[in-house]
C-alpha cells in the first residue's frame, strides 16, 4: 500500500510541475503566446478567450494537484488536456492543412510528433495514476496465487 501513494505522489508531482510550467512560461511570455494564438488554425473564434484561459486553466490544475481531495479530479482534467491538444493537432493537420511549430516545449526545436508522444505520456501517467488512487482496484484478485485455493472442478 505504502508503494502505490509513494508512485502515486510521485506522478503527482511530476504533473504538478509540468503544469506550473507550461501555465508560468506562457504567462511570462504572454506577446508571444497571444500572436500565436491568434493565428493558429482553427482557433480564430476564440482566440482570445483561450489566451486567457489557457495560462490560468494549466495554473488552476497545478495547484489542484496539491489538495489530495481534487487529485483524482486534477489527473482526469490532465488526461483530458492531453487528448484535447492531441485533437486539435490533428484536425488542424487534416482540415487547416497547416500546423506550424508547436509554441512551447521543454527542450528545442520541437515538433508537433514530439509534443504529441509527450501529450500521450502524460495522458497514459495521468491514467496510472488514477487506476492506482481508485480505492476499488485491487491487485490480489489479478494473482495466479488465488487460482491455487479453488478445485479444479470448480464452477
Amino acid at each position: 500500500m505504502k508503494t502505490r501513494k509513494i508512485v502515486v505522489e510521485a506522478i503527482c508531482f511530476v504533473l504538478l510541475m509540468n503544469w506550473f510550467y507550461e501555465g508560468i512560461y506562457k504567462v511570462a511570455y504572454w506577446g508571444s503566446f497571444s500572436f500565436y494564438m491568434r493565428h493558429a488554425p482553427l482557433l480564430k473564434p476564440v482566440w482570445q478567450i483561450l489566451a486567457y484561459g489557457i495560462p490560468v486553466g494549466e495554473i488552476g490544475l497545478a495547484l489542484m494537484f496539491l489538495f489530495s481531495k481534487l487529485r483524482i479530479k486534477a489527473l482526469y482534467i490532465s488526461m483530458g488536456a492531453s487528448l484535447m491538444l492531441i485533437l486539435w493537432v490533428t484536425g488542424a493537420y487534416l482540415f487547416a492543412h497547416r500546423v506550424f511549430l508547436p509554441y512551447n516545449a521543454p527542450w528545442s526545436s520541437p515538433t508537433w510528433a514530439q509534443k504529441m508522444l509527450f501529450s500521450i505520456g502524460l495522458c497514459w501517467v495521468s491514467f496510472a495514476a488514477a487506476m492506482l488512487l481508485n480505492k476499488k482496484l485491487s491487485f490480489k484478485k489479478f494473482s495466479t496465487n488465488s487460482l491455487r485455493n479453488k478445485p479444479a472442478n470448480a464452477q
